[in-house]
Formats: structure tokens, sequence, C-alpha cells
């Protein structure tokens, strides 16, 4: 009785006026960032047998104690034991992160409230919400959802972005480069009502578009053009990144993308195009270091998969089941070696001595193409040394590439601790029946994981895919945690939106092009990015999107535009990958294996996307602008600032030559300082100056010259 006392002198009734609270939104955050390690999915670590994602273990009675009793939070031992003042009864333990005062009294009043549960939302297969009521602000069903929002956190949508300032935003989104002042200027002397609607299209269609979206997807793909780990000896993977581009810019359906990713090589009749598209499968690291256990290896190459597979399409942390049950998600440790199973019958070997080039299983890049070209060479050529010089050309031209190829059937175990010398119990592929229905009409492969994940009903596979989109525009997702959709994900900005935009893209045939368009066409994306205090009080990171984006460049755009406006660009698409300018002596400072021999000429002027990447000692540019190294999946990049980058703008040398460059184009083009300075300012901004910028810019030019002439050495 006196327990009961404290919790109601300490905390007081339920006002009447208070807002209801949700299990999803309010209380599982608190549950599973504070209560599940101890108290969730995991039997192992699992305290007291008390699982408090399940209604039915906190409901029950255990030894006439009940830790959740619905509508009575006064008899409910949860309630009691984070008020408790106790050290020894107090939860969490004092020694773990405890609860603060607003998180106690959420779960108090959720009992009150009647302690319903209800599944983690992102995984309930997505509904088609009711569009809200039209008003007078917006282009399409978006900013419906969007102008809502708003509405409800006493905002209003701030005034359309200039359209110099629109054509640069959606230039960089959809293909990583700059407007040019023509496109600029058709764009501003277009005044009929789809002028900004044609600019959309444009850009859509333009071959730099796959090459923007294939860098976003080549992070999560961990491609690199090494194997990794010490030796760090070069791949040939290259004719798959050639794949992502074309099937992005050929806008290939996503479940069609995803299928053939993932299981290509198991299609009916599979296409050369099919089975080099699994090479997805394969990007990950190889040992080639004398010493390494094969079995060892290989078995981290098959869980790679699985966890690559997991957080690309799934937006989960299937790494945490390796070695048990996740401790949030309703992923058991038998489940993920299921999965395993499915990604475990390669003829592979996990350790291959100085491997440079391709393991098995593998393909000749379009290998009709080759030996048509093999054949007239060898006919034509008589000189034996020029024949096999022209031969080598042709084979690095139609390099070997690393794909999935089930021609090993193995056994797979739960492996205890997630050792691969510790095998348990024996297991059968199969997929995560918490999420989705399992398919029982096909045989249960990669094939049907593939088709599992694509069949419209499975709650991740849009939800995640429409999420990162919009965070490419936007520049954070509709939920933050864009890398995880699991019990421990942010509550999305506008739930009901992201619903309503998973199942538009699935009715619509998965198609992205469409998807971008909508988000681009919205009003919501063509604010102005201004604001104020009023603003930055009720929405200080822009989830409300009362604002228009403002985000920062890749590392790729970065580098990418300086060689763009100064000239120096080489547009050529696809091909392999070049060595480009990197610090002297890099190798040898890591004690890494090898030579650096750089590129010359045009290799030098390509787009990053093109430039090698080394796993282990990855360009230091890029890794300094938050470019990952590739060695193991990443579908969120992080941001950072660091007086580093401003150096490598000042003296890295392609930056040094770009800066070069656009002088000489800035003297050619104009006759006073003012007249070259404002065509300088509009090249690299997409506006013009405004008077006192020009003035400010045009003195410093001025005292810097006169500086010179003084001291001209």
């Amino acid at each position: 009785m006196l327990r009961v006392l404290f919790i109601a002198l300490s905390l007081g009734w339920v006002s009447l006026g208070q807002a209801a609270v949700s299990f999803n939104r309010d209380v599982l955050p608190i549950l599973a960032g504070k209560c599940f390690a101890c108290h969730g999915v995991d039997q192992a670590k699992r305290k007291a047998d008390l699982r408090l994602d399940e209604k039915a273990s906190a409901y029950v009675e255990r030894d006439g104690v009940r830790a959740v009793v619905p509508g009575q939070p006064e008899a409910s031992e949860l309630v009691a034991r984070i008020f408790s003042a106790h050290v020894d009864e107090v939860m969490p333990p004092r020694d773990e992160v405890g609860l603060t005062e607003a998180e106690k009294a959420t779960l108090r009043q959720w009992i009150s409230e009647g302690a319903v549960y209800e599944t983690h939302w992102a995984f309930e297969t997505p509904e088609k919400p009711k569009l809200p009521g039209g008003g007078k602000w917006g282009h399409g069903e978006i900013d419906r959802f969007v102008l809502r929002r708003m509405a409800e956190a006493g905002l209003s949508p701030q005034r359309s972005a200039s359209r110099e300032t629109l054509i640069r935003r959606v230039s960089f989104d959809l293909t990583g480069l700059p407007p040019t002042p023509g496109e600029v200027d058709r764009f501003l002397g277009d005044t009929s009502p789809d002028a900004y609607g044609r600019v959309v299209d444009r850009l859509l269609e333009s071959p730099r578009f796959g090459e923007r979206m294939a860098i976003w997807w080549l992070d999560g793909a961990r491609y690199g053009d090494s194997h990794g780990y010490d030796n760090d000896l070069e791949n040939s993977q290259w004719p798959w990144r050639n794949w992502v581009i074309e099937a992005f810019n050929d806008n290939m359906p996503y479940d069609q993308f995803t299928v053939e990713q993932l299981a290509g090589d198991l299609l009916p009749n599979a296409t050369g195009s099919q089975v080099l598209a699994t090479g997805f499968n394969r990007n990950h690291r190889i040992n080639t270091e004398g010493g390494a256990l094969d079995e060892e290896w290989r078995t981290e190459y098959v869980i790679d998969r699985v966890q690559t597979m997991g957080s690309v399409w799934m937006g989960l942390t299937l790494s945490c089941a390796r070695c048990h049950d996740h401790k949030y998600d309703p992923i058991s440790q038998r489940e993920f070696y299921q999965l395993f199973a499915m990604f475990n019958n390669l003829d592979e070997k996990g350790f291959i001595n100085n491997l440079r080039g391709s393991a098995e299983p593998r393909i000749r890049y379009k290998n009709s193409e080759y030996e048509r070209r093999k054949k007239k060479v060898e006919a034509a050529e008589e000189n034996a040394d020029r024949r096999k010089a022209e031969i080598g050309r042709l084979e690095a031209e139609y390099p070997f590439v690393m794909i999935m190829r089930d021609n090993k059937p193995r056994k797979a175990f739960i492996l205890e601790r997630g050792q691969y010398d510790a095998p348990g119990e024996e297991v059968q592929p199969g997929l995560m029946s918490a999420l989705s229905p399992v398919p029982d009409n096909m045989p249960m492969n990669r094939l049907a994981l593939a088709r599992w994940l694509t069949d419209g009903q499975h709650p991740l596979t849009a939800r995640v895919l429409v999420n990162r989109l919009w965070e490419q525009l936007f520049g954070v997702g509709i939920v933050k945690s864009s890398e995880n959709l699991g019990v421990q994900t942010d509550w999305p900005s506008h739930p009901q939106l992201l619903d309503w935009l998973a199942v538009d893209f699935v009715e619509h045939g998965w198609n992205i092009k469409r998807m971008l368009r909508q988000m681009l066409m919205s009003a919501a994306y063509r604010q102005d990015a201004a604001t104020n205090s009023e603003r930055l009080r009720l929405d200080p990171e822009n989830r409300l999107l009362s604002r228009g984006p403002r985000t920062r460049l890749a590392a790729e755009m970065v580098r990418d535009q300086a060689l763009f406006l100064s000239g120096l660009m080489v547009e050529k698409h696809g091909g392999p990958s070049m060595w480009v300018y990197q610090p002297a002596g890099l190798w040898r400072e890591v004690e890494k294996r090898g030579t650096f021999k750089q590129d010359h000429g045009e290799k030098l002027y390509r787009r990053s996307l093109y430039s090698r990447i080394r796993r282990t000692v990855a360009h230091p540019s890029m890794l300094l602008f938050d470019a990952p190294s590739r060695e193991v999946c990443t579908v969120k990049r992080s941001h950072t600032n660091t007086p580093l980058q401003a150096l490598a703008l000042m003296n890295e040398v392609t930056y040094v030559e770009a800066s070069r460059k656009f002088a000489e184009r800035i003297i050619a083009n104009g006759v006073t300082p003012g007249e070259r300075i404002a065509w300088a300012f509009r090249a690299a901004t997409a506006r013009q100056p405004e008077p006192t910028e020009l003035a400010l810019l045009t003195a410093g030019y001025e005292r810097r010259l006169a500086r010179f002439r003084a001291q001209p050495k």
C-alpha cells in the first residue's frame, strides 16, 4: 500500500486533457532503448524470464506479481520498479542508462490507458491512407500530407525558391553536377507552366542520372576495385558497376532490379546480363593473405552477403542475429542461418593466395563480343607477340567478373557464437516469418528470397527504398534512421505519407524515376531554404519541411563540380576505374603492397565514380568528405566538419589544376575584373551576384593584385 501511495504522490493521476499515448510512437522507443536488452527477444540474455516486447509475457502473473496490469499502474510491478528509490529494485539497474522522468511518466500513462500493445509499425504491410484535404498550397498528393503536418505544428510553407536555386538543386540531386549557364538561361526564358517539369524530365533522361544514382547504390553494395584486407590486390568487378548505371538509366523496375541482383542466375534461361547482376553478392572483401583459414573466410563471405542483403533491402541489422537471437527485432539466430543457407552454395574458396582479378565462380564480361573480336584478331594478326598483346588488351576490356552460381550444395548449421568452427543444429533455407508470409509454392532459395522481398506485401522493401530516395532529395528521410527500420528506429516525421508513397510505388510498377519525379515536383521540395527564428524554434531540423532542403554535396560531387566548372571533366560513360592523383608515398606510408602508378591524360579527369577505390587505403580526399572506404556495406553516409576539408580544397592537385583552368575560363569571359568575377560567380552558383557580393569580391581581387605587384616574387 505504501508503494502504491508513493507512486500516486510521485506522479499523480493522468490528466483528462493529456494526449493519449501511442505504443509505437511513444512507448516502443523507450522499451527498445532501455529494456529490451534484458527483457526482449534474445532468450540467452533474458532476465527473470520476462519479455516486455510481448504482451502475454508482460501481463502474466509470476509469484503473485504482474509486470503490467492494464489500466492499473498502481498494481504494475514495472511502474513500481521504474519509480523505486531502492538500489536493488530500481529498473533499469543503476549501472545502466536510466529512464528520464518524462519516460517514466509515459510508461505509467500507457499502462493507465490500458497498456495496449501494437506490432512495430514498420513490420506491418503498409496500406494506402486517405489523402488529407487539399489546401491552396501544393502541387500534388505529397504536399497534402506535408501541409497538414505543418499546420498541426503551427507552421506555414516557405516561399518558392528562385529559379536559379531550383535548377541548381535539382541538377545536383539528379545528375551530381551543376547546371551550365546556358541551361539556366533556357529555364529562365521558359515561361510556360511546365517549364520546371521539363527540366526534371530532361535530367531524368540524362546518362548522368545513372552515374549519380550508382554512387548511392555502390555504397550499400560495398563496391570497390580491390579485394580488401592486408594484401588488398585489385579485382575486376567494374562491369557490374556498368550494369548498375545502365539499369538506373533504363529505369529498370525496382522489383526486377532486386531479383536480378539477388538471384539473376536462378531465373529461367538467365541472360548474361542477369547473371552479371548477381555480382552484387560478390563485392565483399576476399582474403588473399598467407596463413588465412579457408573455411573461416568462406564463412565470413556468406555472412557478409546475408548482412548486406538485410541492410540494403530491409533496413535491418541482421548481423545482430549472427551470434544470438536479435535483442530488439523478431529475428532469431536460426532464421539468420536459414538465410545463410541460401547464399552458401557456391563453389568458392575462402583463401586464394595473392589473388588478382576474379575468383570463381565467374564469367567473362560480354563473352560473345570478346570471342568475336578475339577470333578477328587471331585471323588478322600473324605476328605472335602482337597477337598476344592485342588479346591481352581485349581481356582487359572484357575481364572476368565474379558472380553467383549455386554449383556446390552445402549443409548449413547454426554457428555457436557465430564461429565458423562451432557448428550446432543443421538448418534448411528459410525466411523470417515475422515480417511477411513465406511463399510455399517455390524452392526455398535466393530467388524465393527476392520474390518475397518484392511481392508487394513485404512491409519493409518499398518503405526502405522510398525513404532513402526521400533522404537523397531532402537531406533526411521521413524516417531519420534510414539505415535501420527495426524496433529501434526513429518515429517517422510523416508516417502516413511514408505508407502512401510505399504503396503508390508498388502500385505503379516499382518505378524509380516516377517516384523521384513525384518528390521533385512537390511544392515541399521547391521551397526556399531560408529560415527564421520561429521556424528554427518549431522545426529546428526541418523534419516538418517548413522550408526547402539545404544539403551538403557528396564527396564525389565536390570533386566533379571542380572538374566540370574548370572545363577539365571528360565525360565518358562506363568502363574500368582510373588511378587519379593521390598524395605521394601514400602506400609506402601505410606499408601497403604494390607501387602506385598514376594514370595520365583524360583518365585523370573522369567523374569520381570511375576513380579506383583501393579499400584499405581509399583516396584521402574522398574520405575527408565522408565517402566510405567500401570495405563493408554503408547505406547512410556520415557528415563531418574538419579543417582538413578546407586544406584539401586549397592544396590537393586536382583542385589546384581545376582552379588554374577555371581562372583561364574567367579571363576569357569578360574585359574588366567586375565582368569576369560576375561570370565566374554565376558559373559556380547558377545566379548573378548581388551588388554587395560583387563589390566585396572585386575589392578582394584588387587588394591581392596590388600585393602581388608590390611583391611579385
